[in-house]
């Protein structure tokens, strides 16, 4: 009675604050960030006319003027949404909202079919406390849709014996790959690492790891074809620890020996107490800097796995510790977790970085539902241990964000270009914003298509006249 009425419990705390998700999306965070108007922009555009931000037909993806280019696997879904939703920034970010909890609804029937429905609530819980995909969810930005498609890659791979199960699990670990860059490097290591976990187990049937494999490396092409090209590592050439200037600014030459340094570096920031219990990202983006990423339920399951160590040392209780009995999985979480900070120990810039390692959260997300699970399946009264200890993360995060966070993080967001859009009346005003924040290619047409009504061809003809005329005069 006591576990059904704390996982009752857990639901309405899931099913509260994951609505919460949804709240104040318009205003907080305050103002748009560039990735989120040129998301917008990118979306509107496909959605009017099938083409991207610069005008080019049902391209695979969206060429960006400035950061990451936009993967099918995010414009083509936002097409179809801004039909229905519009393509304002807030409708976008709920957008991201949806399919993050479509993610958590994937890591609950992968926990559901891998140790029961109890495991699954647990679970949840902890994917829906976790500041580490709370804030960046609420952007309108596609990095999360990764680890939602190798979620239930994941499920498909192991729900069933059948070959087109498989085959669906190696389609989206595939685009997953084609949603954000770092997972180009972690979903491969990751499958990887679930063949050894499968032969480990006894259990890797090669028909079905060899079906997966055909339709992943199948589905890849057009993305080598685009690598081929050289349209895709524009930006990690910028910001890779490769990168000539950067390791010029460091005073280093590139030596085998200087780049592995600087990768272990930058890979153990990501492990600093600072970063994984106390303040998380250093950017407001990813970040409320009041809560590591690692929310006070992840923090506990570290404790129940030490306390269920130092019981493995009590030889009478060894057959009986589930962190011995399934030590294989919990081996092959804690690798994976280990495998997503690699692609962001590989880069320079704004480290250590929560979003570019956001292909370990599902893994967490199980490992600390596995321990709560298992200590509370060998002790009832910690179901509502569980149940309250979400209460208190759930809280705490709401308040910090919903009534912290919103102020210290406007900076980060341009509110400035947005209060001043908003107070434009005249011709002459829109005149004068669009000589203020000339170079701000984004903004300025995301708030043409939004503010005055122009279509998205519209908008970039006339942005470019702005351009090409204070170019003629030496002002851009």
């Amino acid at each position: 009675m006591m576990k059904k009425i704390a996982i009752a419990f857990i639901v309405l705390v899931v099913l509260v604050l994951n609505i919460l998700r949804f709240g104040k999306l318009d205003t907080i965070p305050y103002g748009f960030h560039v990735d989120e108007v040129g998301s917008a922009v990118t979306v509107q555009c496909f959605a009017e006319k099938g083409c991207d931000a610069e005008l080019s037909p049902w391209p695979l993806f969206g060429f960006m003027e400035y950061g990451q280019d936009k993967p099918p696997t995010y414009v083509y879904p936002g097409m179809l949404w801004a039909k229905i939703f519009g393509s304002t920034v807030p409708s976008l970010r709920a957008f991201s909202v949806l399919v993050l909890l479509i993610g958590i609804l994937g890591l609950f029937f992968l926990s559901k079919q891998l140790f029961g429905k109890a495991f699954g609530a647990a679970v949840v819980l902890a994917a829906t406390c976790s500041p580490w995909a709370w804030v960046v969810t609420r952007v309108a930005l596609e990095s999360y849709f990764a680890p939602v498609f190798a979620v239930w890659g994941l499920y498909f791979f192991w729900r069933s014996s059948r070959w087109w199960d498989s085959a669906l699990a190696g389609f989206l670990f595939a685009c997953a790959m084609y949603t954000y860059p770092p997972a180009r490097l972690q979903i491969p290591l990751m499958i990887a690492s679930l063949g050894v976990y499968e032969w480990h187990r006894r259990s890797l049937r090669w028909p079905l790891f060899l079906s997966m494999a055909g339709v992943f490396f199948l589905s890849l092409l057009p993305l080598a074809v685009q690598y081929g090209k050289g349209a895709l590592s524009r930006r990690f050439n910028e910001i890779s620890i490769l990168n000539k200037d950067y390791l010029h600014s460091l005073g280093v030459t590139g030596t085998p020996w200087d780049i592995i340094r600087i990768f272990f570096h930058n890979y153990f920031l990501h492990l600093s107490p600072d970063f994984l219990f106390l303040t998380g990202d250093p950017s407001y983006v990813h970040s409320t800097r009041h809560l590591g990423i690692f929310s006070g339920l992840d923090i506990m399951a570290l404790v129940i796995l030490m306390v269920f160590l130092v019981l493995a040392l009590l030889k009478p209780s060894w057959m009986l510790n589930p962190v011995i009995n399934n030590r294989a999985w919990l081996i092959f979480l804690a690798v994976n977790f280990f495998i997503g900070i690699i692609p962001s120990a590989l880069t320079n810039q704004e480290l250590p970085h929560a979003l570019r390692i956001c292909g370990s959260w599902p893994f967490t997300m199980l490992f600390t539902g596995f321990m709560w699970y298992s200590a509370a399946e060998c002790a009832a009264f910690i179901w509502p241990l569980l149940a309250l200890s979400g209460v208190l993360c759930a809280g705490v995060l709401a308040y910090q964000y919903f009534m912290i966070y919103p102020l210290e993080s406007k900076g980060m967001f341009d509110f400035w270009v947005k209060e001043k859009a908003e107070e434009l009346k005249t011709q002459e005003d829109w005149q004068q914003f669009l000589l203020v924040f000339h170079r701000r290619n984004y903004h300025e047409r995301y708030f043409m298509v939004h503010r005055l009504g122009m279509t998205c061809k519209q908008a970039n003809d006339t942005w470019w006249q702005l351009h090409d005329q204070l170019d003629k005069q030496g002002l851009f």
